[in-house]
């Protein structure tokens, strides 16, 4: 569940991940999504959901 599904309007990030993060978030992509092209709606659900457990505010 992509919660801004405006792609031309959201901001692109790089990050650099360790190889066996990469390789966990690539496994888990293509099995929760049937899609690697999914890894940024994984990666934006994860970070909303560790914000919201750490208590800081995030604007949905």
């Amino acid at each position: 569940m992509h919660r801004n599904s405006n792609k031309a309007l959201m901001p692109k990030t790089t990050l650099t991940l360790s190889e066996s993060v990469a390789q966990t978030l690539k496994v888990y992509t293509v099995q929760s999504k049937s899609s690697l092209q999914a890894q940024s709606q994984v990666v934006e659900e994860s970070l909303i959901e560790f914000f919201k457990r750490h208590g800081v505010k995030i604007e949905i």
